[in-house]
């Protein structure tokens, strides 16, 4: 009989993760109380049911003989380790899901680590509480419960500081804000990891292109990183040491970081998959390893030791097409002809700005090469 997998939301990561699931053989319930047609390509078995009836998602689980739970976004990652731990099946502990998004407390946690640097920070629910901030502009402003660049502004100046704190509360579901010192200079980057049974797998490095301020959405991405063999293995210590004090286990995540000459600052931690391509078909793409595969076995308790030694060398990234990155116009309407081209994402003959990350609301290139990373900037 196959294994049942249940995947809480319904979002593209849920797709993603259902395409997946059937290579593997196995039979796909998603639960959602959104139903968005692309689903019903996918998922075997559409249980219309929020996700924040979390006992009665455990009954269904029971009743269908479900062999395990994943997770799809922030908003669904506590859900699916109570019904992993309900149904007996490998999962984040509960107790740790419940704060593990909360960029404040991982902040807290991660000041003892030596080689993590981080800006100076603060906590705020109420807008009364702004005249707290005591250190230079720039700042940047953002939920503390949200990824995907949701709500984020950078601040140059203090008459700005109101909007985007009301902007960053509008799109932090009732959540505190968290105010940061601005990290000037450097290169953002992010990393896929999976983590079984306490050890993490440190699985690639991405290199990000930014649109910079104020939203700082994100244009494209490479991997691998252009970074030393010396830089990847101090990745691949300290953020193992952070994964283990924040509580990350047996899940995937996608943490987001920056280097300036050669110091890491933690930006923040995402306890499910990379989105925006990057875990999925990227990671696949340039390493060779497909991570929602290993996310899955991780959730039905079959996971098995990663094999660094088989992993491939390849190059591949994708290019966001819009106003802020219209010098691509161009080779985005002919690059059919290009023999690195991987997927074409087309969307709409106009360009359109992004405020947020939104992969496949926007037009976009998918590149793959064996030779080279493709630049078109």
């Amino acid at each position: 009989m196959n294994k049942k997998l249940a995947i809480i939301g319904s979002g593209r990561m849920a797709w993603i993760i259902s395409h997946n699931a059937h290579s593997m053989g196995l039979i796909t319930h998603c639960f959602s109380n959104s139903e968005p047609d692309y689903i019903h390509e996918e998922v075997d078995v559409f249980h219309n049911i929020s996700i924040f009836e979390k006992d009665a998602i455990v009954d269904i689980c029971r009743a269908e003989r479900i062999s395990g739970a994943i997770a799809t976004t922030e908003l669904t990652v506590s859900i699916a380790a109570y019904v992993a731990e309900k149904i007996g099946t490998p999962g984040m502990p509960y107790q740790n899901s419940l704060y593990i998004t909360d960029k404040f407390r991982n902040r807290i946690i991660c000041r003892g680590i030596k080689e993590i640097a981080q800006p100076a920070f603060y906590r705020i629910s109420d807008d009364s509480e702004l005249n707290k901030i005591d250190f230079k502009y720039p700042i940047i402003i953002k939920p503390t419960n949200k990824g995907g660049k949701k709500g984020i502004t950078v601040v140059e100046k203090a008459q700005h500081l109101l909007d985007a704190y009301k902007y960053a509360k509008d799109n932090s579901g009732g959540a505190p804000v968290i105010i940061e010192e601005f990290i000037i200079g450097g290169q953002e980057y992010s990393v896929e990891s999976l983590t079984y049974k306490g050890k993490h797998y440190i699985i690639q490095v991405t290199e990000k292109i930014s649109s910079g301020p104020p939203h700082c959405v994100e244009l494209g991405h490479h991997q691998p990183a252009d970074i030393s063999t010396e830089m990847r293995k101090k990745i691949e210590l300290v953020l193992s040491e952070g994964l283990t004090a924040i509580g990350v286990d047996n899940t995937a995540c996608h943490t987001e970081i920056k280097i300036v000459d050669d110091i890491i600052y933690l930006i923040e931690f995402n306890a499910r998959p990379g989105g925006d391509h990057i875990a999925w078909p990227l990671t696949e793409l340039s390493t060779g390893y497909n991570i929602i595969k290993g996310a899955i076995n991780i959730a039905l308790d079959s996971f098995t030791e990663v094999d660094y030694s088989v992993f491939k060398k390849n190059f591949a990234g994708v290019y966001f097409v819009t106003t802020q990155s219209a010098y691509l116009k161009k080779i985005f309407d002919d690059c059919e002809k290009f023999n690195w081209l991987y997927q074409k994402n087309k969307v709409s003959d106009q360009l359109q700005p992004l405020e947020h990350n939104d992969c496949y609301g926007t037009n976009s290139i998918i590149y793959f090469s064996e030779n080279e990373r493709i630049n078109l900037t």
